[in-house]
């Protein structure tokens, strides 16, 4: 009622013109929603020192170890590199071989890193560390929650790793929360980690994991598979 007294006093006070645009301005909304987005994705993973192995490693006092990932985006201007960091809460040891295939040896230490536990808990580490994630695409500044994480299968037969085309990669499904116009909308990022590195690997990440050989030191996000998307 209050609204509709002092829009009728407007309306005597102002020429037609102006009380049209203070009506319009009244009633603005978020314009219409961002075409859909996709780029392409590069980058590197770094894991906690010294790095994913057999057995993984102890340390008397980390708790926590801290996996690093950053990238870029390209095809779709704009961009801006993405850097995370990924935290997974370490094994207590409860004295030698125990948990058992760990290298545990005494009580009150900490193993991490191992090539089961990257296995059994890479996904439910990504999804907690990464819940809120702010990148920049197109020239617009992103916020997103997500939503799932999911283990998946990639394959690069453009510049296979090592000469193996089978990657080991991650699916990241969030919703758009900002910018408002774009509230909603659902992004996908695909990272598959193609190449490694460190001591005994052979190249590929995949062929690596698993094997029981070497250490992996850090391993590249694959720009030929990897992607980001948003619609």
């Amino acid at each position: 009622m209050r609204r509709k007294i002092l829009m009728g006093i407007l309306a005597i006070a102002l020429p037609i013109g102006t009380v049209a645009a203070v009506q319009t301005t009244a009633s603005a909304k978020t314009g219409p929603p961002d075409g859909a987005v996709h780029c392409t994705a590069a980058g590197t993973v770094t894991f906690q020192s010294p790095g994913l192995s057999k057995n993984g490693t102890v340390s008397a006092t980390l708790k926590t170890s801290v996996t690093t990932a950053s990238s870029s985006f390209g095809g779709c201007g704009g961009t801006a590199p993405l850097s995370v960091n990924i935290s997974s809460k370490n094994t207590k040891c409860k004295g030698p071989n125990n948990p058992a295939g760990t290298p545990c040896e005494a009580k009150h230490t900490y193993t991490y890193d191992s090539e089961a536990s990257f296995a059994t808990t890479g996904t439910s580490s990504i999804l907690k560390s990464l819940k809120k994630l702010s990148f920049t695409v197109e020239g617009r500044l992103y916020s997103t929650k997500s939503t799932a994480a999911a283990a998946i299968t990639c394959s690069d037969v453009t510049s296979p790793p090592a000469g193996d085309p089978t990657e080991v990669g991650f699916k990241i499904t969030g919703t758009v929360k900002g910018p408002k116009n774009d509230k909603g909308q659902t992004t996908t990022l695909i990272a598959c980690l193609g190449t490694d590195h460190g001591p005994g690997t052979s190249g590929s990440f995949f062929d690596d994991l698993g094997s029981g050989i070497g250490t992996i030191v850090g391993a590249s996000i694959d720009g030929n598979d990897s992607t980001l998307s948003i619609s």
